[in-house]
């Protein structure tokens, strides 16, 4: 699984909160480092943040529809509005979350995609 946030701590918090679901993770500064890394389609689902400096959330979703049609994106931000959350489930986001959000709600959109 791939975190992109651009928040150190968040990144830290959620790659510890998805291991301890039971996933592999791997968590990435931006959008940029995520798309760049070498084994994209090894990944059974991203979760990424909205609002990052460059490529967006909504650009990353759009991207990974474009590369890895079949990868699914979990979309979170801080910041929810209607219009984001309709953006982000045209692009292609399987699943809006605002955070913070609970560990059982991840956790119930991850085991949709992949079984730790």
């Amino acid at each position: 699984m791939a975190i992109v946030d651009d928040d150190p701590f968040i990144r830290a918090a959620l790659g510890r909160l998805v291991r301890s679901i039971g996933y592999e993770a791997l968590a990435f500064e931006g959008a940029e480092a995520m798309l760049s890394h070498a084994t994209l389609k090894g990944f059974c689902c991203v979760l990424a943040d909205l609002q990052m400096p460059g490529v967006n959330g909504i650009e990353l979703i759009q991207t990974l529809a474009g590369r890895c049609p079949t990868l699914p994106v979990v979309a979170m931000t801080a910041y929810p509005s209607e219009a984001i959350r309709q953006r982000a489930l045209a692009a292609g986001a399987v699943a809006y979350l605002t955070k913070p959000f609970d560990a059982t709600l991840l956790e119930t959109h991850l085991s949709r995609f992949s079984s730790p």
